[in-house]
């Protein structure tokens, strides 16, 4: 025998709601006491909960594509100089790698060890000074006053420091790409200082912009570097042709000694190989700098923090009402699964 499907008349529902809604009216006094006690204890997480201002500060990362590279490096290579980072092949800072150096320990540290008022010198405070007291309770009592990175530390000290490390990265600091494919990067700062919020998010991008800099033009400016060193040795030797061939001059030379004039010749054919040396090193000189210049990266500042910073602490009438609202919801849940008609 099949199932007969059940019906459920309104005016028996409309009976089941009413009574449900009779039990839960009854149930006042209860509901009453659990919003007091739920929302006292609301109050006291709102009193006991900690500031948290946030610092947001975005970048966007122009690369420039080599162009050139091979041609020069062919050139340079006559003359023992290598312009190999002039052809841009691969990159540490490639990819999602920006992201690892803003959050790397190098980076941070050295942010937290930079004096909050570099004018006052050793007797102003560090970031990292500034930070302790968030974690009074689980390390031991340190100063950085009187650090100056990258100085070595003590045992404590550098242990604290780590530990600071990787709280902020695990629980103050976030840094992420706004666009997965853009190149506009954003970092944030969440912490109960806002001072340390602003100055650390505004000193981390400027490290990392820096650095960042520096290694993608280091190897050019070193070839660049060794190019000039070079010029600047050929330019004296061929100035010392110059003064050679001219003492070497002999005005009124006797025909019949015809071999007095080897040693001008000499000379003269070791100034013309001096000066097409050293016309290739300026060439190539030039060329490199005007190379470098168009593959240094451009990074321009988008937004930076700006006092007063965003309080994420939760609003007290925020919580007062979630609090209420869970009451409500467990009690009308309550009363649906427990009225009377129901057993």
């Amino acid at each position: 025998m099949k199932n007969q499907p059940t019906t459920v008349a309104l005016s028996q529902f409309l009976a089941e709601a009413k009574a449900m809604g009779q039990y839960w009216w009854n149930m006042r006094k209860l509901i009453v006491l659990a919003l007091l006690l739920v929302n006292g204890v609301a109050a006291l997480y709102s009193f006991l909960q900690k500031q948290q201002y946030e610092a947001e500060v975005s970048f966007i990362l122009e690369e420039k594509s080599a162009g050139g590279g091979g041609s020069l490096s062919g050139i340079a290579s006559q003359f023992g100089i290598d312009l190999g980072g002039l052809g841009a092949g691969g990159s540490i800072f490639s990819g999602d790698n920006i992201l690892d150096i803003l959050r790397s320990r190098h980076i941070v540290e050295k942010v937290l060890l930079s004096k909050i008022d570099s004018s006052k010198g050793l007797s102003s405070e560090t970031l990292a000074d500034l930070y302790l007291p968030q974690l009074r309770k689980k390390v031991p009592a340190v100063s950085y006053n009187n650090v100056v990175y990258p100085k070595p530390m003590t045992r404590l000290q550098d242990s604290v420091l780590y530990f600071i490390f990787d709280q902020i990265v695990q629980k103050n600091l976030v840094v992420d790409r706004v666009n997965k494919k853009g190149s506009i990067i954003k970092a944030t700062v969440v912490t109960q200082s806002e001072t340390f919020s602003k100055i650390f998010s505004d000193r981390l991008v400027h490290e990392t912009i820096q650095l960042y800099v520096d290694q993608k033009t280091s190897l050019s400016n070193r070839n660049i570097a060794r190019l000039e060193k070079r010029a600047d040795s050929l330019l004296r030797i061929l100035n010392n042709k110059s003064y050679q061939s001219a003492s070497l001059q002999i005005l009124d030379a006797n025909t019949a000694f015809r071999s007095t004039a080897v040693p001008v010749e000499l000379s003269q054919r070791e100034k013309t190989i001096s000066f097409a040396l050293y016309s290739e090193v300026v060439k190539n000189l030039e060329a490199s700098r005007m190379s470098l210049a168009s593959q240094t990266p451009i990074i321009n500042m988008l937004d930076t923090a700006k006092y007063p910073l965003l309080n994420r602490k939760k609003s007290i009438v925020l919580i007062l009402a979630a609090a209420s609202a869970l009451v409500v919801f467990f009690s009308v849940v309550i009363a649906f699964f427990f009225y009377p008609s129901k057993k």
